[in-house]
């Protein structure tokens, strides 16, 4: 008998040989033997060589008591080898069905992946593995078709039309949405009903703006005006703020992953906002093509020429009371050309290259860890752009609250029910001053490159980051076979969920209490108050990461 079972390794290039000190069992109530004497052993091995880590990716097991195990002959915890830590190479599914991991009379999950509507089979690869790896059990959905098969498939599989049948479920912003309404008692969806007003691109200016007013929203992000609704007020402030002009501006309508822009001129500007255009279903009429001219900042920091642009995550657990966590992993994402002002379109109009900093358009281009750009900028610059980063996030999150609560209040989900995983894109200028272009509701978090060296530490930056999400969240068998957790009366949870941050960040502390010219109150519920006296004191205060590892 020969099994197919991948030997992974736990020193891949790139990512940190030792587990982070303050990340433990994902779910703190449980006392699984198992997991433990898995992690002494992890511990007493010898970090093992790239090439041999290689070479015994898909190495078959022909041990005979390793198949005593696994037909559930054996005595006391379950052996290492299905502790699973990080691939070196290979971030695709797991070469056998996770059925053969389980032995029988082991606590199990279900959860649910709509693969059919995420960009790429592979972007959420490492969100199914550590799923595995914690006791999850695939019940669906559906792998992603090629376009032309998916155009004849005249009925669609999405998780939120088998409520029965997971716990857990990963989809799009749409797709989870229609879930969330629904929700059952214990099951948990990757989604914050109501934080739609900062993942799409009109609605986060507009949330910054009408929570903080202009003056302050125009700090995070670059001045924005809305199309066509605003056309007057823009020609208003060109004509009043000519000097503060940079003399280009970025048209955006609502696509994704770096397409449907157009970076034109001030004098052209105005005429390029009439422009028309179809949408499938709506024959015969006409539509503005451009929904947002931003501001373009036209003098960005170099790296050799070249523009880049800077990838972090964040994790809100909750909305009451409001936590958010960013994790000190991240990427550093340049232009596949040298930056040249002069060079602002293609001959196709189409944004020229050097001035995009998007994955989806540079796939293969140069990717830097974050680590690297502060070994670049030094622990100063970097030490400073960290904390802007910090900042930004955290007033992003709170202009949002108001709507989250107004949205959720409507709905009555169950309590722990719901979180969300966001990807923030920054740039920086050249005074080393960050501005948040885009809050992405589903980050992908695929590892594919065309150099192996650079995939391989997109992977150690990548999967640290999902394996900590799955941690601090505490999903694990034992939660869904539990009687459902009911609200927060207290903080008495919130000391146990630092503890499994792992390398999150906690961003309470920065929150705002009030807006800056009192333009709102923000709902802060009083556990929220309660929270922030809290994060005033040293308990919480050696979490928090003002200075980046990177630069200790």
């Amino acid at each position: 008998m020969r099994l197919g079972l991948a030997i992974p390794s736990s020193h891949a290039p790139g990512s940190s040989s030792h587990a982070h000190p303050s990340r433990q069992s994902s779910c703190p109530t449980a006392h699984n033997n198992s997991s433990s004497s898995a992690a002494s052993w992890e511990q007493q091995q010898a970090p093992a060589e790239d090439a041999k880590a290689s070479a015994c990716i898909k190495k078959p097991i022909r041990s005979r008591s390793f198949l005593f195990w696994l037909l559930g002959r054996g005595r006391g915890p379950l052996p290492p080898i299905f502790t699973l830590p990080a691939l070196v190479l290979d971030p695709g599914p797991l070469p056998v069905d996770v059925e053969s991991h389980v032995l029988p009379g082991r606590p199990t999950f279900r959860y649910w992946i709509d693969f059919q509507v995420l960009n790429s089979p592979s972007s959420a690869a490492l969100l199914e593995r550590a799923f595995r790896m914690v006791g999850g059990v695939c019940t669906g959905g559906p792998a992603k078709m090629h376009k032309s098969a998916a155009a004849l498939q005249k009925c669609k599989d999405y998780g939120y039309m088998h409520m029965g049948e997971w716990d857990v479920l990963w989809s799009i912003t749409a797709k989870a949405m229609l879930a969330a309404e629904i929700l059952r008692p214990g099951q948990l969806v990757g989604i914050l009903p109501g934080f739609l007003c900062i993942t799409r691109k009109t609605s986060l200016v507009r949330s910054l703006r009408t929570v903080y007013g202009d003056t302050c929203a125009f700090t995070i992000v670059p001045r924005t005006f809305k199309l066509p609704e605003e056309l007057d007020d823009w020609a208003d402030w060109i004509s009043k703020h000519s000097q503060e002009d940079t003399g280009l501006w970025m048209l955006k309508n609502n696509k994704q992953r770096g397409t449907g822009l157009r970076l034109v001129r001030t004098c052209d500007a105005f005429a390029a906002c009439f422009e028309t255009t179809k949408r499938p279903g709506l024959e015969g009429v006409m539509l503005y093509r451009w929904y947002l001219a931003q501001q373009y900042i036209s003098k960005p920091l170099l790296i050799d020429g070249c523009k880049f642009g800077v990838r972090v995550w964040v994790l809100v657990p909750e909305l009451v009371p409001l936590r958010a966590y960013m994790h000190v992993n991240g990427l550093v994402l340049f232009s596949s050309q040298r930056y040249d002002i002069n060079d602002a379109a293609s001959a196709d109009a189409e944004v020229a290259p050097g001035h995009l900093t998007n994955y989806a358009q540079n796939e293969d281009g140069t990717v830097w860890s974050l680590g690297q750009l502060a070994t670049h900028m030094g622990r100063g610059p970097f030490g400073a752009l960290w904390q802007d980063m910090q900042r930004s996030t955290a007033m992003v999150l709170a202009a949002a609250l108001p709507r989250a609560l107004e949205v959720q209040a409507q709905m009555l989900l169950p309590p722990h029910s719901c979180f969300q995983f966001f990807g923030l894109d920054f740039l920086v200028d050249s005074c080393c001053k960050t501005w948040l272009l885009e809050v992405n509701a589903t980050p992908s978090m695929k590892v594919e490159h065309a150099e192996p060296a650079t995939e391989r530490m997109i992977h150690g930056q990548k999967w640290p980051v999902i394996q900590d999400m799955v941690h601090m969240l505490g999903i694990c068998p034992e939660r869904f076979h539990s009687p459902p957790l009911k609200p927060h009366k207290d903080l008495n949870f919130l000391p146990s969920e630092l503890q499994r941050r792992g390398g999150f960040v906690p961003l309470m502390h920065l929150f705002p209490e009030e807006t800056p010219d009192g333009m709102r109150i923000l709902p802060w519920h009083p556990l929220d108050q309660q929270m922030r006296a809290w994060c005033r004191t040293g308990a919480y205060m050696q979490h928090a990461c003002p200075v980046h590892p990177a630069c200790r």
